[in-house]
């Protein structure tokens, strides 16, 4: 019993051994952490990484900011971050990373190639924002934000509800794109931004997807009709016309599928609460000539919508998420240009409030 004893112990001393507690951990002073990344390509093959580091306090003091930025070339993202390591004194953790800022000389590329680094590794995090930037990418990292935010944060909240966010920008996530990518019955819609002069950037649309390739651009009013449909409406936003502004308070959304002779039947209806926040002195509407010009408007951006994604098979509604039950899984990757053949009609019913002012007959 007393050998039993021993050898136990023995064991469990040896067990111990494995237990090595948190060897590999380092402090937060000895890291840097990113705030914000962004790619483009650089020459030949390589990718171009940008990095934007938030500084403590105490770097703060000494460098006169409180951001550092850098950028480094590699053949694919995983192997510039590697690169930069080689540079670095501090450890290089993406953990924190708050966007991810692709050029626009990226959307030539596959988008499967340069992000599938950061769900394998799962190094950046997956709800960080992801858009498409037009301009002068050093500039746009190497700048401080106009209003103060640190890096990353500034990004984060032109896309949140709570803050600049608004319906068009279309708030975009890195898991929502990367599932879409393995999904043939749904495509991408990714905002584009533009280089501001006073500002870091301002939304300019949003480009569509087919498979992992960009095919077209919807405006911010096609952008405004897509939200309404896909139930991502929020907050409420404002839409003008020609001598009155409306703001749409509220919507729900109606969608009916069908499936006739292979083609696919889609028939939507949206409920639009709207109140009218403005109307010209100078030439006064009435509340019929609100409402109909109004339906106009919103008639002539789905129909350009709905032209442009048909045109491409990008179904960027999810759709075909409908139809998955009624098609074969071996039909499912014929379902962009089952899209394209798609009939497919919107109407919309206004509930016109506000309107008992002086202004309206």
């Amino acid at each position: 019993m007393r050998k039993m004893r021993l050898v136990r112990a023995a064991a469990a001393c040896c067990l111990l051994g494995l237990l090595n507690g948190c060897w590999d951990s380092k402090d937060v002073d000895n890291r840097l952490m990113i705030g914000a990344m962004g790619l483009e390509k650089g020459s030949g093959s390589q990718i171009q990484v940008w990095m934007r580091f938030p500084l403590p306090k105490t770097a703060q003091k000494t460098e006169g900011k409180d951001f550092f930025a850098m950028s480094q070339p590699g053949i694919t993202v995983a192997d510039a971050m590697n690169r930069a390591r080689y540079k670095l004194p501090k450890s290089l953790d993406a953990t924190s990373t708050r966007a991810l800022l692709l050029d626009d000389s990226m959307t030539k590329v596959s988008l499967k190639s340069f992000l599938e680094f950061a769900v394998r590794e799962r190094s950046v995090p997956l709800d960080a924002v992801v858009a498409i930037v037009k301009g002068d990418m050093s500039r746009i990292f190497t700048s401080p934000n106009p209003t103060g935010e640190l890096s990353g944060i500034y990004t984060k909240l032109f896309f949140e509800p709570y803050a600049g966010g608004i319906p068009r920008k279309n708030k975009t996530m890195l898991w929502e794109i990367y599932s879409k990518l393995y999904n043939p019955l749904q495509a991408n819609l990714i905002p584009i931004l533009s280089e501001g002069t006073q500002n870091s950037f301002e939304l300019e649309g949003n480009a569509i997807y087919a498979k992992d390739r960009m095919a077209g651009v919807l405006n911010p009013d096609e952008s405004l009709i897509y939200e309404i449909i896909t139930h991502r409406f929020h907050d409420s936003e404002v839409k003008l016309m020609s001598r009155s502004d409306v703001k749409i308070v509220h919507n729900r959304t109606q969608v009916k599928t069908a499936l006739s002779s292979g083609q696919p039947i889609i028939d939507v209806e949206s409920w639009l609460i709207v109140t009218l926040v403005d109307s010209s002195q100078m030439n006064e509407m009435s509340e019929e000539e609100v409402l109909r010009e109004l339906l106009e408007d919103l008639n002539v951006q789905a129909k350009s919508m709905f032209a442009k994604t048909q045109r491409a098979g990008a179904d960027i509604f999810g759709f075909g998420n409908r139809y998955r039950s009624r098609l074969k899984p071996a039909q499912y990757e014929q379902w962009p240009e089952m899209f394209k053949m798609a009939k497919i009609s919107m109407k919309f019913h206004i509930d016109l409030r506000n309107t008992g002012l002086e202004f309206l007959e």
